[in-house]
Parts: structure tokens; sequence; C-alpha cells
């Protein structure tokens, strides 16, 4: 199973590289949109449509790699006074609702996706882009959290009840101060 979370990990990080791609270029057509329209009054990207589709899809593509990165907020008040074996149970809690709430997200997703699909709705827009289309890469990013989410909740499920504290912990427990910090410095020290 470890070889498994390796994979979808690594399959999350480039995910997440891909959707700060969209981003990316989501600046420059908003950027050459803005100089087109000071110098000749005209629009040629419909920037501001694009880059909706792309902030939702890289939203969505996003949300994975902050699971497995533990990057998700969580208020830790009270976590880190409690022993192991309990914030570790939190965890496996926190997750099950996240797996929850994003099937729900997912299921009504879906539903849109496919009404879209089955109408033909395109943009009001003068592109006039069929919905599907970025809907459809936006709803391939949530089905993977969705997975992730559910997958990272079954695993630490398995990891409390067989025992394995410190292994449930490394993969679903909030980051220490002291983690945070090796990692900036193992990050910082890599070759470019």
């Amino acid at each position: 199973m470890k070889p498994l979370l390796v994979w979808c990990a690594s399959a999350s990080r480039w995910l997440a590289w891909l959707g700060g791609l969209a981003l990316l270029l989501s600046a420059a057509l908003i950027s050459l949109d803005v100089v087109f329209r000071g110098l000749w009054k005209i629009t040629i990207f419909e920037s501001f449509e694009l880059s909706t589709y792309a902030f939702a899809i890289a939203t969505a593509l996003g949300m994975s790699y902050a699971l497995v990165s533990r990057a998700h907020i969580r208020i830790e008040v009270v976590y880190n006074l409690l022993p192991l074996r309990w914030r570790n149970g939190l965890d496996v809690l926190s997750h099950a609702g996240l797996a929850l709430i994003t099937g729900t997200l997912l299921f009504w997703a879906s539903q849109m996706v496919w009404l879209n699909w089955s109408t033909g709705a395109r943009s009001p827009s003068a592109l006039a882009i069929p919905l599907v289309i970025p809907q459809s890469l936006w709803l391939l990013g949530l089905v993977w959290f969705a997975l992730l989410a559910w997958l990272y909740t079954l695993y630490g499920l398995w990891c409390l009840l067989s025992g394995r504290q410190q292994e449930a912990a490394e993969l679903m427990g909030v980051t220490s101060l002291e983690d945070e910090i090796k990692e900036s410095i193992h990050t910082s020290e890599r070759p470019s």
C-alpha cells in the first residue's frame, strides 16, 4: 500500500504543477489583454473567461497535493495536547469528513457536467466554449481528490486499528514546526 501512496503523492505533485501552469498562462493572457485594451481598445483573448476556468481547474488539481503534503488548514489548539492515538483518531475522522464532503461535491459536480454535456451548453461569450470541456477537467481534479481522500481515510484507519500509530501520524497528522523547518531546508538544498 505504501508504494501506491508514494505514487499518488507524486501524481498529485504533477497535477499541482499543471494547475500552476494553467494559472501562469492565465496571467500571461490577462496581461496581453490589458496591453491590447490599453493600446488598441480591443480584447482578443477573452482572458476573464479563460482565467476563470483555469482557476477552477487549478484549485481542483491542487487540493489533492494539499492533502498528500498535509497542507490543509486544521485548528490544533487541543490536538497537540492529546496522546498520539487520540490525534490519529481525530485525523482519521477529519479525513473521513473530508471524503464525505468531497464525495457529495463530486456527485453534484458530475450532475452538472452531465447536464451541460447532454444539453450542449456553451459559455455566453464570444468564445462560446462548450462548458463540458473546462468542467470535465475540473471534475477530473475533483475525482482524483475524492479518491485520495478515501484512500487516505481507509489507510489511516487500517494503520490506527493495526497499532501503527507513528505511520498514521506521518501519513495524516498535522506537521510540526520542526518538520516544516526540515522540509524547507531540504527543499532549499536540492540542486536546481
